[in-house]
């Protein structure tokens, strides 16, 4: 039975101690998924609810961590609860990691002698100040700009605190690559040109449910690296490409029984502006707007998930009357479809749930269709 935290702290007001300790289980509780490690290390706390939400992913800082070389200097520029900088420091590099608030920056660095970490320095400043007066170059500069104030969520760069569209020239000339995160509902193009910057290499961060973020990393001097793309679907491997690269030409085919319906993960689809869906070879796709993919064998190696086609019915008063008979209880989604999926399966009159799926789709022709399948695998 799930705890009733406002009620434990209403029970327990004015008990300093006490509501500290319903503090750190709650974040733990809320931060299971994502920092399963971390919430099991004894004597790792949480400054606060809000930083605890804000927190990286330990999946995703690894990835983050990735962009870091062994002995490479880093400044993390937004410490928060610490998961990347503590990522970083764990791959080898020496980095030094600055939080604006005092009460924060005191749990970091706390939580970097639980994690044993004597590679990291933790600064309690204003990090566009401090690294503007200190004099000091690094490597790399890795910033998370914080998207949520009391007017709301912000996706612009400009909007984000710091605001580094204003001190982009100030950071390059302290760094060989600035590594900016932003949110997963960014405009990649409208954040290059905040930042000035006509080729940068892009990674976009997804499970496979949803995508989580963007990265750009931005050298200071040019590199092939520029061009890259990568999609990264965390456990399930990458998608990398150059930009404005040869794409090959666009295949479109009807799906038929005994094809695999082929659904991209959700960070090849944010790439799909950048041609990420383009250079997915040895597949017809199903329109140029239903981001669907067909293929006559089982692709092991397409950046998403496979679903065996078993049926493949017109959309139409035939289908509709018979299909509730047939498939009482079924999951429905949809792609570039007249009705959304839940009124689809009103139409239908199909319960959700089962082991298979049926796909309301368009074609490349315009003809819509309803494509059953078993439920969705990993490529």
């Amino acid at each position: 039975m799930p705890v009733d935290y406002p009620a434990l702290r209403l029970k327990h007001h004015g008990d300093r101690a006490k509501l500290d300790e319903i503090l750190q289980m709650e974040c733990r509780d809320k931060c299971a998924r994502k920092l399963p490690s971390l919430v099991l290390r004894e004597g790792f706390v949480f400054p606060s609810i809000a930083v605890a939400e804000m927190s990286t992913s330990e999946a995703v800082a690894e990835v983050h961590a990735s962009l870091v070389a062994d002995g490479e200097s880093v400044l993390d520029m937004t410490c928060g609860l610490g998961i990347d900088t503590f990522a970083m420091a764990r791959m080898g590099a020496s980095v030094t990691s600055v939080e604006l608030d005092r009460h924060t920056f005191e749990t970091a660095c706390h939580n970097a002698e639980v994690l044993g970490l004597g590679n990291l320095e933790i600064v309690n400043a204003d990090s566009v100040e401090w690294i503007s007066k200190c004099g000091r170059r690094f490597d790399v500069i890795f910033v998370d700009p914080a998207r949520r104030d009391s007017s709301g969520r912000h996706f612009a760069l400009s909007e984000c605190m710091p605001d580094i569209t204003v001190c982009r020239d100030m950071l390059l000339s302290r760094c060989d690559r600035l590594i900016v995160k932003m949110s997963p509902m960014a405009d990649i193009s409208r954040a290059m040109a905040e930042l000035g910057v006509e080729r940068c290499r892009i990674i976009v961060i997804g499970t496979v449910k949803e995508c989580k973020e963007v990265v750009l990393v931005i050298s200071r001097m040019p590199s092939g690296d520029d061009e890259l793309v990568e999609c990264v679907t965390v456990g399930h491997g990458r998608l990398t490409f150059k930009r404005g690269g040869a794409v090959p030409s666009v295949v479109y085919a009807v799906p038929e029984k005994g094809e695999y319906l082929l659904e991209p993960y959700p960070a090849v689809m944010k790439s799909a502006s950048l041609g990420a869906l383009g250079h997915i070879e040895g597949v017809a796709k199903v329109a140029p707007n239903t981001h669907l993919f067909v293929s006559p064998t089982d692709q092991r190696g397409f950046p998403g998930e496979r679903m065996l086609i078993e049926e493949v019915l017109p959309f139409g008063k035939t289908a509709i009357k018979s299909f509730a008979s047939r498939y009482g209880i079924i999951n429905v989604a949809v792609r570039n479809f007249p009705l959304p999926a839940p009124a689809l399966a009103a139409k239908l009159r199909v319960k959700e749930g089962g082991d298979r799926m049926v796909h309301g789709i368009t074609t490349v022709s315009g003809d819509r269709l309803l494509v059953v399948t078993s439920m969705p695998v990993p490529c």
